[in-house]
């Protein structure tokens, strides 16, 4: 299944329970997630092949498009913000994920495809 997010997607933050609701770098990655995980709900509302059902090994496809090449992110505190805006979405949980392969590269809009696989 193929999905395409749109919008800039804020990289994995590290937080407490006390943090999330002081830290403007957490409340900032909370909302990038939700709005990630209700375009991965819209995906899914529209097709009937629910891969979190199955509970069976996964491989994950990423392609993050950007427009400058700053690269103020580590790549994998982004892997990271996908992998928990689809929990309980697209898997039942990120555990389920045994391959991940992911790039970044120039365009002109944040674009994001990711592509599951069942192992």
């Amino acid at each position: 299944m193929l999905f395409t997010i749109t919008g800039k997607i804020k990289p994995y933050v590290r937080m407490t329970q006390r943090s999330k609701f002081a830290n403007p770098q957490a409340q900032q990655y909370l909302a990038s997630k939700e709005a990630i995980a209700w375009q991965f709900k819209t995906a899914m509302a529209a097709d009937v092949h629910a891969f979190w059902a199955a509970r069976v090994p996964l491989k994950v496809d990423i392609v993050f498009t950007v427009p400058n090449r700053k690269n103020t992110c580590d790549i994998d505190n982004l892997i990271k913000a996908i992998f928990d805006a689809g929990n309980g979405i697209v898997w039942p949980d990120d555990r389920w994920i045994d391959a991940v392969s992911a790039r970044r590269r120039l365009s002109d809009d944040h674009i994001t495809t990711v592509e599951v696989h069942y192992v």
